[in-house]
């Protein structure tokens, strides 16, 4: 599935939304959120943008980049010669794309609500668990729930967790920086998704 594939996929999945989101657009307002499960997540930056729709629904279009490598160190390796032992390196990398539907019940950027959006990613993760490695690109729908405080006009705090579902394709490493497969293929997947603590500003 080449990008162009991957973004109508997204694009078509938050078309579907729209089209389940009944009744005549009112007042746009706008919201720019960022959530802090994901910075703590070895760095990943991210942002959401979303625009109310109507009382019950908004549309939001987000992404998550990690490009970042780290090396485990303990107080030997200060006498040891560097010997690039890829053993020591772990990352949790990617490059995340979606976009989807929130439904309201009471008012859009306030209160409960429930998400659908379609989700792409590309990640290379390993040396987290253990000494293997797996990269590739997942694509799928996601679902999940949550709630915004309102702490003041400008400004809630948002406390979520969603699902995601779909296709991948994958190979898996020996460790993170070598070459040696141990296993590729594609499968369907069933996982937890975000977990939320975001600040959002509204405009």
């Amino acid at each position: 599935m080449n990008f162009l594939h991957k973004v109508s996929y997204i694009l078509l999945v938050a078309g579907f939304s729209l089209l389940l989101c009944p009744g005549r657009a009112e007042a746009q307002r706008i919201s720019v959120g960022t959530n802090a499960v994901e910075w703590l997540n070895l760095g990943t930056v991210n942002g959401e943008l979303g625009v109310g729709i109507n009382r019950f629904f908004s549309f939001h279009v987000g992404a998550r980049y990690n490009n970042w490598s780290f090396r485990k160190s303990s107080p030997e390796d200060r006498f040891e010669e560097p010997t690039g032992e890829s053993e020591k390196q772990f990352e949790n990398r990617k490059r995340a794309f979606s976009a989807g539907l929130r439904y309201w019940p009471w008012y859009y950027f306030s209160g409960l609500w429930f998400y659908l959006r379609g989700q792409w990613m590309e990640y290379n993760r390993g040396g987290l668990i253990n000494h293997s490695a797996e990269e590739g690109e997942a694509y799928g729908v996601g679902i999940g729930a949550g709630y915004s405080y309102m702490l003041s006009k400008h400004w809630n705090v948002e406390f979520g967790i969603g699902l995601w579902g779909g296709k991948k394709e994958f190979t898996k490493y020996n460790c993170t920086n070598c070459g040696r497969v141990i296993g590729e293929g594609k499968k369907s997947f069933i996982l937890p998704d975000d977990a939320f603590v975001s600040i959002v500003y509204l405009f």
